[in-house]
């Protein structure tokens, strides 16, 4: 199916379905599901036409990774996680797959040719051929491998893989990925305990995944997929991830915009109507215009209205019809016939206009007669009866001047509405289309406008028109219809040996031949009933295909009664047929060796299955990718016996791939304690002390159980949804269909679109009646994906209503400024609602300014309070797209009191110290006879201070890298201010002579959208637009080399486009331009970082000064461990409580920080430096290399970077929480007044009494510190020091014991990329399974799970683990 297409066009009929993601506005759900292809394709070749694109399987392994963490953890699914793998595909899917691969190898060969001849020098490695994600291969099977670690890795260390059930269906299991996915769901379902309410969110590109989720009639169902772009910007950019915006496609919207759609039918079916049978057969409508497994029918292009056209013929076949054509994944017959002859017609009016000797009229205007079309050649007009009649009553219109339209009936045929068109035209009076009230039946009607001036001269013309009609002949109707007829033949043995030609060309059948066209009609429809038995049922038969390249043509579908359809289930391909079925020759390296000489040996039975040379055939299609491959379709029979013949000569190891595998479950288990094996010996570490279990995961069985295909009894539906998922319910509205020009793609729609219109439930109302109702109150904003706000103030065209500091209303009147102001943020309001989501709002008059809902803040107390925006940060909504109360509200929002402090600090929990000296300390809580709490803590040699070798690297950076403004800069370069905005802005010129609109800015700068490009330009209050010595550098380079250019914008300034002969002589303006553009792309300014304009970045240089400092840092660090009491839980933070307790801190570049979360891809405790500021997101270089690490966009070395939250990280330099100066209270300021710590020296092996005021806001805090501090010792411990690994490059010495447990395991970082080697290390990360090529560590981290064994803290310091808590072994 064309996926950008049917993705374009479903948003744009229904352009409320899709929500942009961002962190806290998405909804709960209890299960994910990956479609896996979509994300190995995207991570393994992002760059198929770049010849020179090179990347190792390591690479590939670690960014499958690192996607899959990302979705995990933006979904945060509380039940299940579905990994499903393509495995060996059904036979039906087989044709398509063997397609893509073909066309892939040679577009690949193409490449290379292409930069060869441009003479470049191609790198020695081979390319990443992408036909290797195909079951069977051994990239496939190396990834399997790599999954099966990385899941047991993160259950055993991430909290949140722990809590849920993770299922992977790889690509040893048979079954498409989605497919397999959708197994799992309908299963489910069947079972009786199933819940009606389960919300499920699926991942994959693929188009079908619409038609999946709304088959499983579950409402609670959304569709993930990356931000889709069309037009001059579609270009893929392979950026960081984090930087990538994602999309939730609701199908609780789609079902109700689909209900808006179909509506119309309630009153006129002679049965029920039902919205679930209706979804149905939208699914089977969809699969006419394209799918995997058989071609779209002839003339039904997406692009050119086909879905359209298809509802259309939907809706007036079904009244009918007698009942509904998909019942539950079944065909009647019978009624879908009835679908493809009122498509039939569709497809003869296409031949008709495309008929090169055509006759008639374009479109469905079409027999005119031949007498009548040459005797108006002849200038002699000619009228049927029925033409004169209409003639007569068009005249007595005009003559009358009445301003009643005339009507004409709708079944009149298309020569006499051509006839009214015409005699209107020239008659100048008005003529247009309509429809009767309460049908769709389009007629013909003529209106007089008195408000056209009816002058001597309009008289003169319109009596000239009168004589001339009047002297017009008229022929009987009978010759008329004998003739039309006649000529209705003449045309149908056209279109009769048009198909015959299509049928001979393109599949070489004889149309006159039955037996072969019924073939062919009966594998089409065979093929329909078998997609739809897939879709709902699975696998109707492992060994069936439809055998064509083409479809037949929608007039031959008759008679479909007559085919009986049978399948037998079979079994599916090994994954080594499937692999001979799909690849070609330019592939054999992914075969076993006896296996390529199939493909290659001349006097190989089955040779002449893999062509080298084969035609692509576009087919009506626009897109290369669309092209029909032609190639032959392979003989099952054949390909077995051959494979047969050589399976004798495979390895063991190619028989074991040549099976088919069980997909496994994955738990968290504490009881287990086990070592899981590296998948990469050499680059990633074994798992120590596993906690993982992996067992055989079995599909729910049926076991008499019948598949539920509809709504399940209990789901909540419109308002009574689950929170979260979005129900155009919520207000009041109507739809209706029509063409409206929304812009979802940054281009209006040329497609009709399903126009909401909202009913103003405040409208008629005073605004002060509705101040005193809801200000200072909750409401719920951005229908449909309501949110909850608090109202600060209310405002209409003349005053803004807001609590004064009594809360008391008060009526402030608009200034004359702020007046015009308040009008355009209305008319922006309303615009938007109309443009982009299709929905009429009507004129805004009161307008609601409100501060969104952030979150819960955690106080000190451990109450769950909302927290609210800051004042000042209003936002400002519609007052009727408000909605005052809503049915389910989301529990992750709802304030909670303090629960007991010894629940919510449990033995063993982790936690990180809030208190200075030892601010930022991580730890774990231990037993006490205190009435607080006791905390054993990590404290590094230097105590707790942090080095400042950030903040000073940034400030020298800050002198370093200068911004000039912008006056200085055109003073310096010689040029006016306006030519320099122009410049480094967007500059767009018009060849007129092409009609192409090209864009010759840098584009440094987005005034519009507040975006800068980090290096070159930067925008402050003082002096406005600031450029930097690269950007003066590339401006000059434009001056130079385009000089004539600059000096004729200098002397053209002007507010409208400039065209290309403003620059430059007509004769040469094209070629000139064209060079500019060229020369744009060698400084590829289109691929600058883009950045709102508060956003701040270190440099490559930059960064690179901190990454030395940081290793040289950490090799000097060692650390020991602090017992600390009487701790109160205000100072304690809990990485569950991240989220609830970090959300107002600040960053500036420089700063030291920790990660602080027990989740996500850094590791708990890991330390780093602020390298990047944008919003709420944080550029993190830190001191060690880990897994998950990126390189920042190439600016830090690999593994080193991370782009995270803010609120999962504690800022060390800026200490918001520190207890010594924080306070906190419910009204937003936080304060803490409870104590402060009074440390004195610490003795080894002794107690600390830290003195301090009690009773005086004071708390005393008692110390205990071990007697050894980390050796730096060789790579052997000394007098009993165990060596431990933390995150693979970091060691930590042992605490407790004073025996020898073992040695250094090597070299533990990145060894390749120069990384350093820490000597001792805690607090910088925790979990010891994160090495990379080098040795491995053999003990466990700090705040590992359940990983502790006899380490530096000892087994109690394992949150999960089951070790004594004394410190001891």
């Amino acid at each position: 199916m064309g996926i950008p297409k049917f993705f374009r066009w479903m948003s744009e009929r229904y352009p409320l379905c899709s929500q942009l993601i961002t962190e806290n506005r998405i909804p709960e759900f209890d299960n994910l599901y990956l479609d896996m292809n979509g994300i190995i394709h995207n991570c393994s070749h992002p760059n198929d036409i770049d010849a020179h694109y090179r990347i190792s399987e390591e690479k590939i392994f670690i960014d499958i990774f690192n996607y899959i963490d990302h979705l995990f953890t933006k979904i945060k699914p509380k039940k299940i996680f579905f990994m499903a793998v393509d495995g060996v595909a059904p036979r039906a899917k087989m044709n398509q797959q063997r397609g893509r691969r073909f066309r892939t190898a040679k577009d690949a060969a193409e490449a290379v040719r292409r930069a060869q001849q441009k003479g470049e020098e191609l790198p020695k490695e081979a390319p990443f051929d992408s036909n290797c994600i195909t079951p069977g291969t051994e990239f496939m099977t190396k990834l399997s491998l790599q999954l099966k670690y990385f899941i047991n890795k993160k259950v055993t260390e991430d909290s949140n893989w722990g809590n849920i059930k993770i299922v992977l269906s790889g690509h040893e299991v048979p079954g498409e990925g989605e497919h397999k996915i959708m197994e799992y769901i309908r299963n489910s379902k069947a079972q009786s305990d199933y819940d009606p309410n389960v919300r499920h969110c699926l991942y994959g590109l693929d188009a079908d995944l619409i038609m999946l989720g709304l088959l499983s009639h579950d409402p609670h169902f959304a569709l993930l997929r990356e931000e889709v772009t069309f037009g001059p910007s579609k270009k893929k950019k392979h950026g960081r991830i984090e930087s990538q915006n994602f999309y939730l496609m609701h199908l609780s919207l789609l079902r109700e915009y689909l209900d808006l759609e179909f509506s119309t039918l309630r009153e006129s079916l002679t049965f029920e109507y039902n919205l679930e049978r209706i979804i149905d057969d939208f699914i089977l409508l969809a699969l006419f215009v394209g799918n995997d497994f058989i071609p779209h029918l002839p003339s039904l292009h997406i692009a050119e209205g086909a879905l359209g056209l298809m509802f259309k013929v939907y809706k007036k076949t079904l009244q009918q019809a007698g009942g509904y054509i998909n019942n539950g994944g079944l065909l009647d017959m019978k009624r879908l016939e009835m679908i493809f002859k009122e498509l039939g017609d569709f497809e003869r009016d296409i031949f008709t206009s495309e008929s090169d000797d055509q006759k008639w009229f374009k479109g469905k205007q079409k027999s005119h007669l031949e007498q009548i079309e040459k005797n108006k050649n002849n200038k002699k007009l000619v009228l049927t009866p029925r033409q004169k009649g209409i003639y007569e009553k068009i005249k007595q219109l005009v003559k009358s001047q009445s301003d009643e339209p005339e009507h004409f009936p709708a079944d009149y045929p298309a020569r006499d509405r051509v006839f009214i068109q015409n005699l209107a035209k020239e008659l100048r009076i008005q003529q247009s289309v309509g429809c009767y009230e309460g049908t769709e039946d389009k007629h013909v009607y003529v209106q007089y406008d008195p408000e056209v001036e009816s002058d001597g001269d309009m008289r003169m013309i319109r009596e000239k028109v009168f004589r001339k009609y009047e002297k017009a002949d008229v022929i009987e109707d009978d010759d008329a219809e004998a003739f039309e007829e006649k000529e209705r033949q003449k045309n149908e043995l056209k279109f009769v040996e048009c198909k015959k030609d299509y049928y001979k060309k393109k599949m070489n059948i004889d149309y006159d031949n039955p037996e072969q066209i019924d073939k062919l009609i009966g594998s089409y429809v065979e093929g329909l009933q078998w997609v739809l038995h897939y879709y709902y049922n699975g696998v109707a038969s492992w060994g069936w295909f439809y055998p064509y390249h083409y479809s037949p043509k929608i007039t031959d579908l008759r008679g479909l009664e007559r085919f009986d359809i049978k399948f037998e289930l079979g079994k599916p391909f090994k994954p080594f047929e499937q692999l001979m079925g799909v690849l070609p020759e330019g592939s054999k390296h992914l075969l076993p060796v006896p296996h390529q000489e199939l493909m290659t040996n001349p006097d190989s039975p089955i040779k002449d299955f893999y062509p080298t040379e084969f035609e692509l055939d576009m087919n009506g299609k626009k897109q290369d990718w669309e092209a029909v491959v032609n190639i032959p379709f392979i003989d099952q029979d054949r390909l077995i016996a051959a494979l047969d013949s050589s399976e004798h000569r495979l390895t063991k190891e190619e028989k074991e791939r040549n099976t088919i595998g069980q997909s496994l479950q994955f738990t968290y288990d504490p009881e287990e304690n086990l070592t899981y094996a590296s998948s990469l010996p050499g680059f990633f570490s074994d798992v120590s002390h596993c906690r993982c279990s992996m067992k055989v995961f079995h599909l729910p069985t049926l076991n008499g159980l019948k598949l539920l295909k509809g709504l399940c009894n209990g789901v909540k539906l419109g308002i009574e949804a689950m929170a979260g998922f979005p129900s155009l319910e919520t207000i009041p509205h109507t739809g209706a269909l029509q063409q409206h020009g929304v812009n979802v793609f940054n281009s209006e729609s040329k497609n009709e679109t399903m126009v909401i219109t909202l009913k103003n439930q405040f409208e008629n109302r005073k605004t002060d009646e509705i101040a005193k109702e809801i200000i200072g109150k909750r409401i719920f904003v951005g229908w449909p994906f309501l949110q909850e706000a608090k109202v600060q103030a209310i405002s209409d065209e003349y005053c803004k209503y807001e609590f004064d500091g009594v809360k008391q209303i008060t009526k402030t009147v608009h200034r004359s400024d702020n007046l015009e102001h308040w009008r355009k943020k209305a008319e922006k309001l309303e615009h938007v609602y109309n443009k982009r989501f299709g929905t009429i709002t009507g004129t805004v008059e009161v307008v609601a300014h409100v501060l969104m809902l952030k979150g819960l803040k955690r106080l000190g107390d451990g109450e769950l309070v909302k927290e609210y925006a800051n004042v000042g940060d209003e936002v400002e909504y519609a007052m009727q797209t408000t909605v005052s109360n809503i049915e389910s509200e989301d529990p992750r929002f709802e304030e909670r009191p303090p629960i007991p402090v010894e629940e919510e600090f449990p033995i063993k929990t982790p936690i990180f110290f809030l208190s200075s000296p030892l601010y930022g300390s991580p730890g774990l809580i231990c037993p006490s006879s205190e009435k607080n709490l006791a905390v054993k803590l990590a404290i590094g040699s230097n105590g707790c201070k942090e080095p400042d070798f950030g903040l000073l690297i940034a400030q020298d950076f800050a002198n370093r890298v200068k911004y000039y403004p912008s006056y200085y800069v055109a003073r310096e370069l010689r040029m006016t201010g306006l030519t320099l905005s122009k410049l480094t802005a967007s500059l767009h010129v018009i060849c007129r002579s092409t009609d192409q609109r090209v864009n010759l800015g840098l584009n440094l700068k987005f005034e519009a959208k507040k975006q800068k490009v980090l290096g070159y330009t930067r925008k402050t209050k003082d002096s406005g637009w600031e450029y930097s010595e690269k950007a003066m550098k590339i401006l000059e380079q434009y001056m130079e080399t385009f000089p004539e250019f600059i000096e004729a914008l200098e002397n053209k300034h002007k507010d409208e486009i400039y065209s290309a002969e403003d620059f430059y002589p007509k004769e040469e303006a094209v070629e000139r331009i064209r060079a500019i553009k060229e020369w744009l792309k060698t400084v590829e300014v289109r691929d600058f970082e883009k950045v709102s304009l508060d956003a701040e970045q270190l440099d490559k240089e930059a960064i690179a000064k901190i990454e030395k400092a940081a290793d040289e840092y950490n090799k000097r660090q060692c650390y020991r461990q602090l017992i600390v009491k009487n701790v109160p839980r205000h100072v304690l933070l809990k990485p569950e409580h991240a989220l609830t307790r970090l959300q107002g801190q600040n960053f500036s570049l420089g700063d030291r920080v920790v990660f602080v979360q027990n989740s996500g891809r850094v590791s708990i405790a890991a330390k780093g430096t602020v390298v990047g500021i944008e919003k709420s997101n944080i550029d993190v270089l830190f001191d060690v290399s880990f897994m998950s690490g990126s390189t920042l966009g190439d600016r830090c070395s690999p593994y080193r970077g991370m782009t995270v939250p803010g609120s999962a990280l504690l800022n060390l330099t800026q200490k918001f929480l520190d207890s010594n100066n924080y306070k906190e209270s419910k009204q937003g300021n936080n304060s803490y007044n409870h104590s402060r710590i009074n440390q004195g020296p610490i003795r080894n092996g002794h107690n600390h009494n830290g003195k301090g005021h009690n009773g005086n806001g004071h708390h005393n805090y008692h110390y205990h510190s071990y007697n050894n501090y980390y050796g730096r010792g060789g790579a052997a411990s000394r007098g009993g020091m165990q060596n431990h690994g933390i995150n693979g490059s970091q060691y930590v010495r042992s605490l407790n014991s004073n025996r020898s447990r073992g040695s250094s395991g090597g070299m533990n970082g990145y060894t390749n990329v120069g990384s350093p080697r820490p000597r001792s290390y805690i607090g910088g990360s925790i979990y010891p399974q994160n090495n990379f090529r080098g040795g491995r560590g053999n003990g466990t981290g700090f705040l590992h799970r359940g990983n502790s064994r006899g380490g530096h803290f000892g087994n109690g310091f394992s949150p999960r683990g089951r070790g004594r808590d004394d410190g001891k072994t």
